[in-house]
């Protein structure tokens, strides 16, 4: 299995580009999520190695997180970088976190449970400046010590995939 960091989190609304330039600054905060195989896991855990971090603002931002996870996997060299799925949602009152894994696991294939979380707080989007019910993914390279060094969002491109081999790249 290629090792792959691959963050979907359910967020929302786009991102002021005054943000993005403070993030360049910070490092990944603290938060703890849920994988899908159960475990708990804390985000510094991602510290390390550099990471790809593709998070799902929405259900409308699922379909930017498969092609994502397919670009990466086709163009990015899993011995330089991990992937993970992160699901960060937002929990209506009657749903469970168990019931929230079940959906997940319906619609992600067995082999990347271990890489994708499931987060129900706000603080990773927060940091991020990632809008809440955003349609698009948000794509993050992170160096070692946890700090942003690139980011993109939409579906992927050329020039955004040349944007994250670019920020791993200055990680190495």
């Amino acid at each position: 299995m290629k090792h792959s960091l691959t963050l979907t989190l359910a967020l929302s609304a786009l991102a002021p580009m005054h943000a993005w330039s403070q993030l360049s600054d910070s490092l990944i905060p603290e938060f703890t999520a849920t994988v899908l195989t159960g475990e708990q896991i804390k985000s510094t855990q991602l510290i390390g190695q550099p990471t790809i971090l593709i998070v799902t603002p929405s259900k409308g931002a699922a379909e930017d997180t498969r092609l994502w996870a397919n670009a990466l996997r086709a163009n990015i060299d899993p011995s330089l970088v991990r992937i993970r799925d992160v699901l960060a949602i937002d929990l209506p009152f009657f749903m469970s976190e168990e019931d929230a894994i079940g959906r997940a696991k319906a619609k992600i294939p067995a082999r990347y449970y271990d890489q994708t979380w499931l987060l129900n707080e706000s603080t990773l989007e927060t940091a991020l400046s990632i809008p809440r019910d955003s349609a698009s993914a948000f794509v993050f390279v992170l160096d070692a010590q946890g700090q942003v060094v690139a980011r993109v969002e939409g579906e992927p491109s050329d020039s955004k995939m040349t944007q994250v081999q670019t920020g791993i790249s200055s990680t190495q």
